[in-house]
């Protein structure tokens, strides 16, 4: 059954056409790719799927009772919030049973008969929608989301206003998946997410009951949850199945045989053409005359095949007369510490020519750190860089801040070079920067038109190293596959940090690991790194599992930041495994009592009021718990 439809939709935006008939629908369990150029129309979709934009004509239908959620990319909060304030509304109706469910059991202690019976029905019903909702679990459910997209403990008492935009991001992520819609829209749900957090929301999702629908320009997420791929291209939506990489198979086959058909039916127009030519006013002049009939009805037909288009293709090489010497950088004992944050101790490697070494790390560890204290735009605290004989670098900065905003696109590509302004048009028109684009100042180029102006000085720089930051960032996929293949076959040296897996895949050989306070060397690729520390993790669990365990000993509470008495609070003196034991037996025992208080021993008033004031107990010991819970540091 199809959660949401989408029939025949039209929308335009002054002379610009995002859909035209367009149709859609996303079915139950589904995990759909939606992809298209930057500027297509993606998240004009979405807007029009949640009704926050009308189409001009066609139909949106959403199935009754279906809940969508939908992740925007500039999600919008109560500033003055805490970011537990705001995961915690994704739970506002289950608050809402709740207090029900308290005033119902008020009631029923105080009846008998039938009014009683009336209102265990109803109980009943409310404890059902409870349950369904989550239950007593939620707290958990919170919990573990805020800290499964990267929002650790010490941010959840912040006000929103205080976080970065990344963090702001996650917020959002963390909410919309708390609130657990039966339609998910994310809106490119791994943008600010480090390599942990997206793995941690790819392995949520392909557990996720209900649907989902993402644009995403990352690859590597397509092929490990997309079970359908939707190409938005010419105002149409085209539907391929399975994965991203069995998409991009289905369109290259497509696209040869779309070219093979294009120049068979243009040679048989030409055929034609000619015989029109010859035979106009000659005897067979009728025939002719039927033939160029025939042929204006093909040429204003839709049989009339279209050509691959390539003009909107980027198309980029790297070329460098330049060779470096065999050693290119040498490190020994750097280190960088922020207040009283190690992020690297006493570094060590080394980069020889033509390798090509990716850094990867969480948010924060200190990758774009390393990349500038490399090239001396910052200091370190200690240690020793020493650059190589002969180099030519060329720095990729990923907030495209070296950009001069008033400049004009040919002004910026040009800038103190050695070049003819033909060139410079001749290599951003390589990049689909031409035409009137090229007189724009910068600041009204958007992120993906800012990044391919600075490749476009790469290329007239002809470096041959190349530190990259995060250079697949603001690129749609057409132009970051474009990027690939040009630094494939790069000749020279190539230190990047990055986030996407497909780029990593592709063009690392060799990463380094940040963990703070050390940095990891590791020789192969991502997923040659992803099954290494599946292997370490089995090795850590065996090992655990095989230690003999102590004789009991008194269990030692966890490190608390709490400077009180533990032995004066509750549960104080209960570690974190032994409170989570607690908090899980007292939900089971509440929700037994639950279950009581729809049965026919709430007409015996005496067994009510001892099963409310057990569940009063209960109540009050749970958030005792939970209360000692999460004061302790994780």
């Amino acid at each position: 059954m199809a959660l949401v439809s989408l029939d025949n939709i039209e929308k335009t935006f002054g002379a610009r056409t995002i859909f035209d008939r367009a149709s859609f629908q996303v079915d139950r369990g589904e995990r759909v790719g939606l992809i298209g150029d930057n500027g297509a129309g993606k998240s004009t979709l979405f807007r029009m799927i949640v009704g926050d934009l009308q189409p001009d004509a066609g139909t949106v239908s959403i199935a009754r009772s279906v809940k969508v959620g939908y992740l925007h990319q500039d999600p919008v909060f109560d500033h003055d919030s805490t970011v537990l304030d705001e995961a915690e509304e994704a739970f506002t109706e289950l608050h809402a049973l709740s207090q029900r469910l308290r005033d119902l059991e008020h009631q029923m202690a105080e009846l008998s008969g039938d009014a009683l019976d009336r209102v265990l029905k109803r109980y009943q019903q409310v404890q059902h929608d409870f349950d369904l909702a989550g239950g007593y679990a939620w707290r958990h459910r919170l919990e573990a989301t805020l800290l499964g997209v990267g929002l650790e403990r010490a941010t959840w008492s912040q006000h929103v206003s205080t976080l970065s935009g990344g963090q702001r991001s996650r917020l959002a992520l963390a909410r919309l998946l708390i609130s657990e819609p039966d339609v998910l829209l994310l809106d490119e749900p791994t943008n600010h997410l480090d390599l942990a957090a997206i793995e941690w929301l790819e392995n949520y999702l392909q557990t996720f009951s209900g649907a989902v629908v993402l644009i995403s320009h990352d690859r590597y997420l397509l092929d490990r949850l997309a079970t359908r791929i939707v190409w938005l291209t010419r105002a149409r939506l085209h539907s391929y199945p399975g994965n991203y990489s069995a998409f991009a198979e289905q369109r290259r086959v497509q696209e040869l045989s779309q070219q093979r058909a294009w120049e068979q039916q243009q040679a048989d127009i030409e055929k034609q053409k000619e015989f029109i030519r010859r035979f106009g006013a000659g005897q067979r002049a009728r025939e002719a005359k039927g033939r160029e009939k025939r042929l204006n009805r093909l040429l204003a037909s839709d049989q009339l095949i279209q050509a691959v288009d390539t003009a909107k293709r980027i198309h980029l090489s790297i070329n460098t007369d330049q060779r470096a010497g065999d050693q290119v950088l040498q490190v020994r004992g750097l280190c960088k510490s922020y207040e009283q944050r190690t992020l690297w101790q006493d570094v060590k490697f080394d980069i020889r020519r033509g390798e090509r070494v990716g850094v990867i790390g969480p948010n924060g560890s200190g990758k774009t750190t390393l990349i500038e204290v490399l090239l001396g735009r910052r200091d370190g605290d200690g240690g020793d860089i020493r650059w190589g004989a002969n180099l030519n670098i060329g720095y990729y900065d990923q907030q495209l801040g070296d950009l001069d905003p008033d400049a004009t696109v040919l002004e910026e590509a040009m800038g103190d070079r050695q070049i003819t302004e033909q060139k410079a048009r001749d290599v951003l028109a390589m990049l689909l920067l031409r035409g009137d684009d090229i007189h724009k100042p910068i600041r009204m180029l958007s992120g993906g038109e800012r990044a391919r102006v600075r490749l476009a000085q790469l290329l007239l720089d002809q470096p041959n190293v190349l530190l990259l930051d995060e250079p697949t960032n603001h690129l749609d996929i057409q132009s970051v596959e474009a990027l690939e293949s040009t630094l494939q076959q790069f000749a020279g040296t190539i230190l990047f940090v990055s986030h996407d897996r497909f780029f990593l895949n592709r063009i690392a050989r060799r990463l380094l690991v940040l963990e703070p306070p050390t940095v990891r060397d590791f020789l192969g690729s991502y997923d040659d790194w992803t099954r290494k520390k599946a292997e370490e993790a089995a090795q850590r669990q065996q090992r655990a599992q095989s230690k003999p365990r102590p004789a009991a000993a008194p269990a030692k509470p966890a490190p608390r930041p709490r400077k009180d008495n533990p032995y004066a609070r509750p549960f104080g003196r209960l570690t974190l495994e032994q409170l989570e034991t607690e908090i899980t037996e007292t939900e089971i025992a509440l929700a037994e009592v639950q279950q009581a208080f729809g049965s026919d021993a709430m007409k015996d008033p005496a067994q009510a009021r001892s099963l409310k004031a057990e569940y009063e107990s209960l109540t009050q010991k749970l958030q005792q718990l939970e209360e000692e819970y999460f004061s302790r540091e994780q």
